[in-house]
């Protein structure tokens, strides 16, 4: 590897770092002296320049003047957004730029300095950044310092937090905005997420389900090639970010809960396997089926269901054998970026379509005098998994009435009544639909047509925390279509006691 006068010029950057850090903080102070009482800002001057030496040297290694001036205008960006004028910054690196003058050798001064003056000019840029959305930091709408909990102040400013963690993600990684480009706006989505699955997980005391969310963003990102360093520095810039924009007692289980991801993120990465294996029972035809999907052929699909049910096989053996685990393979598939979201639905759809072609033999002759409500809840736009609920309850004899995706709580309560539900089940895939379960569970509690009602809760989030459906107040949850049906039936056996 070639050492270059640009590499040797950031190593020596590094070793007079306290140096130059104190010259500049020298010149600083003497420009504008400081009350007493001012130190402490002089104090956290000293560490931004110590941090803009770092982005100098690593700019120096990289693009140069490009990748410094990325990081020249995430930091006044994050900067203006605390409070701290952009002429503080381009004071700062004035100061900089003097003390490499007097510090480093007329060669590699020169170096240092072109590089910086390319930063320094970016400052004078419009727009700074782009999209938009990343140039300016929200103030919060809502004072979250009074907010009655730590989940209710990271909801109030979660606008402010979003775009401050982004940009400090970038000015610490300026290189990934350049790489980034038109993505930025998608970091700025995906830290909005990640917001709305801290802000529930905070609010049930629960790290473990902010961890297993985290652990598929991070496998979800990389598939599409990106560190998984990145994720790792963006929940903890959205920790620092969180540290700044609330008090410190609002602040504190939010940053517990992201330093525990971070944890499981950083301790070595789990290869998630198929969940289609030839080996397990029914996996031959799980595979043909599975193949079939991905395949784009639909009839081919229909025919392998359609030959094992005349071959005798039970329908409730190709709904748990077949049907389930080739979906969350298809999921897995999507995750690792293997297949796109359109071919993800298309496989869905064939699925729901073969649903579809086996329902007739789904119903049973003997009736249970029972009647089942299933839904996902508001937000919810997956449906398959409580659809494979609605149908093992009618293959129980119950009479089932299906809702689909993402269904309003006041609708779902309507029908209950309406239709003199037994049990209500809902689904939730997602740590941020978990609010809607809770208000779903609070208004069926409210609402005196559902006082006799079973309420059963499902999806990812009950499988992460085995006793999530106590604290948000549900009857029960059960990790398999089947064992919803055992669980309902033992529940309405207990009531009636």
């Amino acid at each position: 590897m070639v050492t270059t006068e640009r590499d040797r010029t950031a190593d020596e950057l590094l070793d007079r770092r306290e140096s130059l850090m104190d010259a500049a903080i020298g010149r600083l102070a003497a420009a504008a002296p400081r009350a007493p009482g001012e130190r402490g800002d002089l104090a956290r001057c000293r560490e931004d320049i110590g941090a803009h030496i770092d982005a100098l040297s690593a700019a120096l290694r990289a693009t140069g003047a490009e990748q410094l001036g990325e990081y020249c205008a995430f930091t006044a960006v994050f900067l203006e957004g605390i409070g701290v004028p952009r002429s503080a910054l381009g004071a700062a690196l004035d100061a900089l730029s003097e003390a490499i003058g007097e510090r480093l050798a007329p060669a590699r001064s020169a170096i240092a300095q072109e590089a910086l003056a390319g930063g320094r000019r970016r400052l004078d840029a419009s727009p700074l950044v782009t999209p938009a959305a990343l140039a300016v930091i929200p103030a919060a709408a809502e004072a979250p310092g009074d907010a009655a909990s730590a989940a209710e102040a990271l909801a109030r400013a979660a606008p402010r937090v979003a775009t401050m963690s982004v940009a400090l993600s970038y000015m610490r990684r300026p290189g990934d905005a350049l790489a980034h480009g038109w993505r930025r706006a998608r970091c700025l989505e995906d830290a909005r997420r990640h917001l709305a699955e801290l802000a529930a997980a905070v609010d049930l005391e629960a790290p473990a389900l902010f961890s297993d969310y985290a652990e598929w963003a991070q496998t979800l990102l990389t598939s599409f090639g990106l560190d998984p360093a990145e994720l790792v520095g963006h929940l903890g810039a959205l920790g620092d970010a969180i540290a700044i924009a609330l008090p410190e007692h609002l602040a504190a289980a939010p940053r517990r809960h992201l330093a525990a991801a971070i944890e499981r993120l950083t301790s070595g990465r789990v290869e998630l396997p198929s969940f289609v294996q030839p080996e397990a029972p029914h996996g031959t035809l799980a595979c043909g089926y599975l193949d079939a999907l991905l395949q784009g052929n639909r009839g081919r699909a229909l025919r392998l269901i359609q030959e094992a049910v005349e071959a005798g096989t039970p329908i409730k053996d190709i709904y748990t054998h077949v049907f389930q685990p080739c979906q969350y393979e298809i999921g897995r598939l999507w995750q690792l970026h293997q297949i796109s979201v359109a071919e993800e639905h298309y496989c869905t759809a064939v699925t729901q379509t073969v649903l579809s072609h086996l329902y007739p033999l789904v119903f049973n002759a003997r009736r249970a005098d029972r009647r089942l409500v299933a839904a996902s809840v508001d937000g919810n736009l997956h449906e398959i998994g409580v659809r494979f609920v609605a149908d093992f309850f009618e293959m129980a004899g119950w009479d089932t009435f299906y809702l689909g995706a993402s269904t309003p709580a006041q609708d779902v309560i309507d029908e209950v009544a309406r239709r003199g539900a037994d049990v209500l089940a809902v689904s939730a895939t997602l740590g941020e639909h978990l609010p809607s379960v809770h208000e779903l569970i609070a208004a069926a509690r409210d609402d005196g047509r559902c006082r006799n009602v079973v309420l059963l809760v499902g999806g990812q989030p009950f499988r992460v925390v085995h006793d999530l459906w106590r604290q948000l107040g549900a009857d029960g949850s059960a990790p398999t279509a089947e064992g919803a049906v055992h669980l309902a039936q033992e529940l309405l056996v207990a009531r009636s006691a």
